[in-house]
C-alpha cells in the first residue's frame, strides 16, 4: 500500500509574487505537490511550474493535465527537458486527451471525434517517451530522464495507454456530459468507478501493482451534518441518489477525521493513494492533509 501524496490544483492567473506566494501556502499547509492546468484562457503551465519551484523548496510540480493536442511531441520534449532542468528534478508530466471542444476551435485545431484524439494522445506519450530516453539527440546533456509521466482518462483506450507506458494513471471520476460542446462534466459512481479500476488492472498486468494511482477530488465540503450535505451536493448532481452522493469518489465531505477515513476506504478499495483537490479547498483539505500525512 502506497503512503499518501496530496496535490492541489493552483490556476496561474496572476502576477510573480502573488502566484508564488500561493504556491508557498499550499507547501506550508503540507502539499506535496502542485499541480497546474492547460487551459487557454490561464497561464501556460511550464513557466507557472518553474515560478512555483523557485518559490518553494520541496513540493514536486505537475501538468494536470497537458492537452495533447496543443503539444508538438518533439517541442513537449524540449519543455520538459528545460523544466525538469530548472526544477531540479522536482516535474512530473500529466497528459491527456483534452476535453473542451471549444478550446480546439480557438486554436485551430480540428476537434475529430474521441478516437482521433485518443489516437493523437497515444502518438505523442509514445514520441515523447523515446525523445526522453534520448535527450542528447535534442542537445541535452545527461542520461536519459526520468521524468514521471501521468496519463488521466476514463476510456478503455486511454486507460489501457496508461496500463502500458504511464508511471501513475490518473482516473477521471468525471466523463463529459453527452452533447457538451464546453466541456460539462458530470461525476461518475463508486460503482463505476470501480468497474474502471478493475479495467485497468486487467490491462496492466503485473505492471498495476507498480503503478501510482491518481483522483482529483471536485468538493471538499467540512460539514458535522453528512446527510444534509449529501441532498446539498445532489441538487449540481440529480442524476445520482443521496445514497450514491455519499460514495462517489470525487466528493469529499464530513469532519476531518470523517473525510480522512474516507480516503482510506477508498485506497483500500480502489488503490488510490495521490489525491489532488481543487484550490478553492486548499484551506479546508489541508487538516486532511496533516491526519493522512505520512500513512
Amino acid at each position: 500500500m502506497r503512503e499518501f501524496r496530496f496535490g492541489v490544483n493552483l490556476v496561474p492567473m496572476s502576477g510573480r509574487q502573488e502566484w508564488q506566494q500561493r504556491c508557498r501556502t499550499a507547501e506550508h499547509l503540507g502539499y506535496d505537490v502542485i499541480a497546474v492546468p492547460d487551459h487557454l484562457g490561464v497561464q501556460s503551465p511550464f513557466p507557472a511550474m518553474v515560478a512555483a519551484a523557485e518559490a518553494t523548496e520541496r513540493v514536486r510540480v505537475t501538468s494536470y493535465v497537458l492537452n495533447s493536442a496543443f503539444w508538438n511531441p518533439v517541442l513537449l520534449a524540449r519543455e520538459v527537458l528545460s523544466t525538469d532542468a530548472l526544477t531540479d528534478g522536482r516535474l512530473e508530466v500529466g497528459i491527456g486527451t483534452g476535453y473542451v471542444r471549444k478550446e480546439f476551435e480557438q486554436a485551430g485545431l480540428e476537434w475529430g471525434t474521441a478516437g482521433s484524439r485518443v489516437g493523437r494522445l497515444g502518438d505523442t506519450v509514445t514520441a515523447l517517451r523515446a525523445l526522453l530516453a534520448a535527450p542528447r539527440a535534442l542537445g541535452f546533456p545527461g542520461d536519459p530522464s526520468e521524468v514521471p509521466l501521468l496519463i488521466g482518462g476514463n476510456g478503455d483506450r486511454v486507460l489501457r495507454l496508461a496500463a502500458r507506458h504511464a508511471d501513475i494513471v490518473s482516473f477521471a471520476g468525471a466523463v463529459l456530459a453527452k452533447g457538451s460542446a464546453r466541456g460539462t462534466l458530470e461525476l461518475i459512481s463508486a460503482e463505476a468507478l470501480a468497474e474502471r479500476v478493475a479495467f485497468f488492472e486487467r490491462e496492466a498486468g503485473d505492471r498495476a501493482a507498480r503503478l501510482e494511482r491518481n483522483i482529483l477530488i471536485q468538493t471538499v465540503l467540512e460539514t458535522d451534518d453528512r446527510r444534509k450535505a449529501a441532498e446539498a451536493l445532489r441538487r449540481r448532481s440529480p442524476y445520482l441518489t443521496v445514497s450514491q452522493i455519499a460514495e462517489v469518489p470525487t466528493l469529499l465531505f464530513g469532519t476531518a477525521q470523517e473525510m480522512a477515513a474516507a480516503l482510506l476506504e477508498r485506497r483500500e478499495r480502489y488503490g488510490i493513494s495521490y489525491v489532488c483537490v481543487q484550490e478553492r479547498d486548499l484551506t479546508a483539505f489541508a487538516p486532511v492533509v496533516e491526519l493522512l500525512s505520512g500513512r
